[in-house]
């Protein structure tokens, strides 16, 4: 039996094997489905038939093997094949790569696994996910390999995937990101400014294992015709693999460089997990806020620590309230710092002017969509004391931890005042829930 597919009636039988998916029988054309046979009687039920998409004029071949595993080679072929008819409709041509891409590629990546996870101690949650589009046919197919922790879904984290061009003419097993972040909440497509840099970020960091491959590149081109997503995905891949139609590889280079791939990904795991800034990501104090919160809720997720220890949180604290209080110095305030004891960290006056001062301190870049933690206390007191408030927010703080304690200096002022927080821009972290009638 062939792997994943049933089994076809012979070419004796007088019936064409791909005829229980919609296709014309040998030696007949019938122009009103999309594609007709053109081999006729010269079909031996093994090895190629030539496919003519009557929309386009398009011919292309299409595998029919009787009794014979198909090879990952053969599967990546087969889909780039029928890339060329690519429809939004549930054609057949487009139902078949949809079987090829969600079962024959995916089986093929998950029968990997095993060898992968022997060669990566460090990820114990390797799987496997395939897509050619829900409802609606995606342009650009896919098949990744990822961590379920560090990756829960494409759209998030660092992960191994096969992205098929859309022409047909090559398909790459590319080290890339998930295209979106989160903000306020919700799911946000990253420019391609940013996955540029972040790809860029991820290639510094990986060039000594990178390197070892002079065959990588840098730069993919899926030639996408309508599919917003292609540029996001180019823009987003660190290093692919590229596989031109006529010269695929066979299964032992397909799968050693999955494996290679499969070992740079988990490296890049451990350095997204040490890095204290990562490009685009949101600051790690709100990171590690998101966390804590998850860990006292009873979800902890692999792969996702603490981006600061207490004594790195405490010496970008101290940093951001320096700069803060010498800059309420020098206009003249007469400042105390009560962050010990008060819902706010500075009081500030001035004659007969009192302010109530929040202080916030990042390593992160600031910009318009920048978010701070707030208790809740916070933000009573300053939706109470509005206008006497002011936000200071010092940002790009220098971490230095290679010394004991962690040093922290430098940094950005930015200020607020008065500083009117606004309901809609808040987000909720957790709940306290009362369980009762």
């Amino acid at each position: 039996m062939s792997r994943g597919r049933s089994q076809p009636d012979s070419p004796a039988s007088g019936r064409c094997p791909l005829d229980t998916r919609g296709w014309d029988e040998p030696g007949r054309r019938d122009d009103t489905k999309p594609f007709s046979c053109e081999l006729g009687n010269a079909c031996v039920g093994q090895g190629d038939l030539v496919m003519t998409d009557h929309k386009t004029g398009q011919v292309g071949l299409v595998a029919v093997v009787w009794g014979v595993d198909f090879s990952m080679r053969e599967l990546l072929r087969d889909v780039l094949l029928l890339q060329p008819g690519w429809s939004r409709e549930n054609t057949p041509a487009m139902q078949e790569r949809g079987r090829l891409i969600r079962h024959e590629v995916a089986r093929w990546l998950r029968e990997q696994l095993p060898t992968i996870a022997e060669n990566t101690p460090g990820v114990d949650d390797w799987q496997v996910e395939a897509r050619d589009g829900t409802g609606l046919k995606n342009e650009i197919p896919w098949a990744r390999v990822y961590s379920a922790s560090r990756s829960p879904s494409a759209t998030v984290g660092w992960y191994i995937v096969y992205l098929f061009g859309a022409q047909g003419d090559r398909v790459y097993l590319s080290l890339m990101q998930g295209t979106t972040r989160w903000e306020n909440g919700d799911l946000h497509a990253r420019p391609a400014a940013e996955l540029r840099q972040r790809a860029q970020w991820a290639r510094e960091n990986l060039l000594p294992i990178l390197r070892r491959r002079v065959d990588l590149v840098e730069q993919i081109s899926l030639k996408a015709r309508k599919s917003q997503l292609g540029p996001a995905y180019e823009a987003g891949t660190v290093a692919a693999f590229e596989y031109a139609l006529d010269r695929l590889p066979g299964n032992e280079v397909l799968a050693n460089d999955l494996q290679f791939l499969a070992s740079t990904l988990e490296y890049l795991y451990h350095l997204a997990a040490q890095a204290i800034d990562l490009p685009g990501d949101l600051p790690p104090e709100v990171v590690d806020a998101l966390v804590t919160a998850e860990r006292s809720a009873g979800k902890t997720r692999k792969g996702q620590g603490l981006r600061l220890n207490s004594a790195e949180r405490t010496a970008i604290e101290r940093q951001a309230v320096t700069v803060a209080m010498h800059y309420l110095t020098t206009e003249g305030f007469a400042v105390t710092d009560v962050g010990a004891t008060q819902s706010y960290d500075l009081d500030a006056r001035r004659g007969g002017q009192h302010l109530f001062v929040e202080v916030k301190g990042t390593t992160s870049a600031w910009n318009g969509t920048s978010e701070i933690i707030l208790t809740k206390n916070e933000v009573d007191l300053h939706e109470r004391e509005y206008p006497n408030n002011m936000l200071v927010v010092v940002s790009h703080i220098t971490l230095d931890r290679s010394v004991t304690p962690p040093s922290a200096s430098g940094g950005e002022l930015h200020v607020m005042h008065p500083w009117r927080i606004l309901p809609p821009n808040l987000t909720p972290v957790t709940y306290r829930y009362v369980v009762g009638e």
